[in-house]
């Protein structure tokens, strides 16, 4: 007990107004540094193909067949399937090598839409693939990306989002070229 007074006579003698900002400030800092930070971003990338849905369907819904089109995509995979519902872990030739990437593909033929949920890895998120016929023999592709890039360091981060958008215009590029 006696060291309290001993200890509140010490404090109340020093004034600490003007210290209480910077410990704010230090314990924010320390707070914001500490806790994890999500790095979410959204890309939309669009082509029109000189091609009909059903064509470019044929060859966007042939998700085992993604090495071909996605450049960056190494090695496919596939854990389970059933229906159109596919687990899959793709080795991804960007980033650190031997980076997987842990995936639930499901594809939506109505809709021409495939949605691929990335669930492990350095990036995850969605990525919706959809088609939208223009005409007969014209369809647009839609490729956005809802993703979370909190997993690769700061100084990266642009680099990888870049090279997303980079590598989905080669893969569209590379459907159109096979559509056509």
């Amino acid at each position: 007990m006696i060291i309290i007074k001993e200890i509140k006579k010490y404090v109340d003698t020093i004034n600490l107004q003007p210290v209480i900002p910077s410990v704010i400030f230090v314990i924010m800092g320390i707070a914001f540094v500490a806790s994890p930070q999500v790095f979410a971003t959204s890309l939309n990338i669009t082509r029109e193909i000189s091609a009909p849905a059903d064509q470019v369907w044929n060859i966007i819904s042939n998700v085992d067949n993604e090495t071909v089109y996605w450049p960056t995509f190494k090695e496919i995979k596939n854990i389970n399937k059933t229906d159109n519902i596919i687990e899959r872990e793709v080795t991804i030739s960007a980033g650190p090598q031997n980076n997987t990437s842990h995936q639930i593909v499901t594809l939506y033929p109505k809709l021409m839409k495939i949605q691929t949920n990335l669930t492990e890895g350095f990036v995850t998120g969605t990525r919706i693939v959809q088609l939208d016929p223009i005409s007969d023999n014209k369809t647009r592709v839609e490729a956005l990306w809802d993703i979370d890039l909190s997993a690769i360091p700061i100084i990266g981060r642009g680099f990888a989002e870049n090279g997303i958008r980079q590598t989905t215009d080669e893969a569209l590029s590379r459907i159109a070229k096979a559509a056509q």
